[in-house]
């Protein structure tokens, strides 16, 4: 298993991307530079409104892994006070498909667009939406700017991600979800899943799909959204897909208690192989140190037979003692 304890994954450094002329951009810079422009006025609002008699203490850490794969499109960002909130933490994970483009894009633009001053103004809830939506055009108007200068003859390539994003504003708790990646909370023991997974197989979302003029079949073992033959639903980028596999996500939001121990977000790469309650027992039973949890969780996904890229971070939602800490 390869770790990466950074904020954000670069690009797997051992094999390239068949794709040659994806290589030569950086799209981490293009999404920091498409969200350039934030201010931190409007956050402390979130707050004030937020602050009850109870709020997280928190420790997050991440591990990420290729895996398998020959490449790694997964990326994510821990950002713990965040825009120097002590109550506001923002944490969020990107899953490439049809290459690492769209997701290395959003893990840098996403964060910008929240605090935005035209995104600040709206509740943290709208906030994430308006985010996410703003990450998609701009990741598609880069890519169609991209094609463009380099005229490159090879059209067919439309990249995209699921997307999922975590903000805890005082002890509230907005979860927003765009994919197969999954949010879980563990409250007294017990798992919560704060998010839905949007597949085809679901038949509310092949509904949806169909509806915005998209095409769902049946393919080999699964149902799929057109000739990109995508399992997921919901995403950022894959632009000959839309509007049917919309980026807007769907947006939760809960208020934590003192019941409430830690969360646990990953790609599909870990759920695809590891149930909502083996994980919450996983995570109990190891040493209460949030990347040493994470990195445990994604070795159990591999050795139970996953096969796709793999990103967890848990965050841990009240003080962990020194005792449970000891290896």
């Amino acid at each position: 298993m390869e770790q990466e304890l950074v904020s954000v994954v670069p690009v797997d450094k051992f094999k390239k991307s068949s794709v040659t002329y994806q290589e030569a951009t950086n799209w981490f810079d293009k999404g920091e530079q498409q969200s350039k422009g934030a201010s931190f006025v409007g956050l402390s609002n979130w707050v004030d409104s937020s602050l009850q008699d109870y709020h997280p203490v928190l420790s997050c850490g991440s591990f990420a892994s290729r895996g398998r794969r020959e490449t790694m499109e997964d990326t994510h960002f821990l950002k713990p006070n965040f825009c120097n909130e002590n109550f506001i933490h923002f944490f969020g994970i990107f899953d490439g498909h049809r290459g690492g483009a769209a997701a290395e894009f959003s893990a840098k633009a996403l964060p910008g667009f929240l605090h935005h001053p035209a995104t600040i103004s709206n509740s943290p809830g709208d906030a994430l939406i308006e985010s996410f939506i703003k990450t998609d055009v701009a990741f598609r108007k880069e890519l169609d700017s991209h094609r463009i200068t380099r005229k490159n003859t090879q059209k067919d390539w439309h990249p995209g991600c699921t997307a999922m994003a975590s903000l805890i504003v005082g002890n509230r708790l907005f979860v927003a979800n765009a994919g197969d990646c999954r949010t879980v909370l563990c409250r007294a023991g017990n798992a919560f899943p704060l998010t839905k997974d949007h597949t085809a197989s679901d038949p509310e979302e092949r509904e949806r799909v169909v509806n915005a003029g998209g095409e769902v079949e049946w393919r080999v073992d699964t149902w799929r959204v057109g000739r990109a033959a995508l399992q997921v639903t919901r995403s950022i980028g894959d632009d000959d897909l839309k509007p049917a596999v919309t980026a807007e996500p769907e947006v939760t939001e809960t208020n934590l208690t003192e019941e409430d121990e830690f969360l646990v977000m990953a790609s599909d790469g870990l759920w695809d192989c590891v149930k909502n309650d083996d994980v919450v027992s996983i995570v109990r039973d190891t040493v209460k140190e949030p990347t040493m949890c994470s990195k445990r969780l994604a070795t159990e996904a591999a050795e139970r037979g996953s096969n796709d890229n793999i990103t967890v971070i848990v965050v841990f939602l009240r003080p962990v003692s020194t005792a449970e800490r000891v290896y």
